[in-house]
């Protein structure tokens, strides 16, 4: 073989290699693998007495574990919401009472993601035959590194003064309630306490500054802080805010400010 034809085949291998160095890289898992698929992204059972449904968004696959274990659990939980329907119903039906059928709900997504934690979060609906649907939250912090959840309260240094933030959370339950009501009102004089922070559902909220956490956000169901007809609260925590009560283990995963709108749907539209 000549040594043009031999530079020619190298040039063309050369090119070859480039063309595959610049195709698009899969997606991998916090292990460096490719994401295992573990489980299912939905379940869903429709019968006479109910209909049931589990949703989990796509990129949960790249948390196998964290993906597992919703699902495992959703499954669970809707499995014995039929079981429960069944009984419910059958004896409906033998002491004559009509009663729609059953449903419960349980939608999962992702709120945020930083170097150290995944976020993520699920919205609720029961109905049993009552006046209306139950509504509540589900939300778990998940520790990428430890592959395991991490308590919300882990967010906060142990011993750490959290009235400040406390009270500022509770203001901005009554700002938001007295702009859902048109008139000035106050948590005590709804007969609701003030929550704590650590002690609530909380979710990461995306920052201007990218691989950070730019807030948190508060999540309560109906009767938590309010009465059923209010509806949600969405209780947003800049980490401005949190300045001097963050872990240390996790303030570096905070700075900048929050972009992301509201997690949950607007109850007015």
């Amino acid at each position: 073989m000549g040594v043009r034809n031999t530079t020619a085949l190298v040039a063309a291998a050369a090119l070859t290699l480039n063309a595959c160095d610049h195709k698009p890289k899969p997606q991998t898992a916090d292990n460096g693998k490719p994401p295992a698929t573990v489980a299912p992204l939905a379940f869903a059972k429709t019968d006479a007495d109910a209909a049931v449904t589990l949703s989990l968004p796509e990129p949960i696959k790249l948390y196998p574990e964290l993906h597992s274990r919703l699902y495992a659990e959703g499954e669970k939980e809707l499995t014995d919401f039929l079981a429960d329907a069944h009984k419910d119903r059958a004896q409906q039906s033998a002491d004559g009472i009509e009663v729609p059928a059953y449903s419960h709900t349980i939608a999962w997504k992702i709120s945020a993601q930083t170097p150290k934690l995944v976020s993520v979060f699920a919205q609720e609906d029961d109905f049993r035959g009552g006046a209306h649907p139950n509504s509540t939250f589900q939300a778990v912090l998940w520790d990428r590194a430890k592959k395991q959840e991490v308590p919300a309260s882990s967010l906060f240094a142990p011993g750490a003064d959290m009235k400040a933030v406390d009270a500022y959370v509770c203001h901005q339950i009554e700002a938001e309630r007295s702009k859902r009501l048109g008139e000035p009102t106050t948590q005590a004089g709804t007969g609701f306490s003030c929550p704590s922070l650590a002690a609530s559902r909380l979710v990461l909220v995306p920052s201007t500054i990218r691989d950070k956490a730019g807030a948190v956000d508060a999540l309560f169901a109906p009767y938590e802080v309010g009465p059923y007809v209010e509806g949600p609260y969405e209780i947003r925590v800049p980490q401005a805010q949190l300045a001097g009560v963050l872990n240390p283990d996790y303030a570096d995963q905070f700075a900048g400010e929050p972009v992301k709108d509201a997690a949950l749907a607007d109850p007015n539209q």
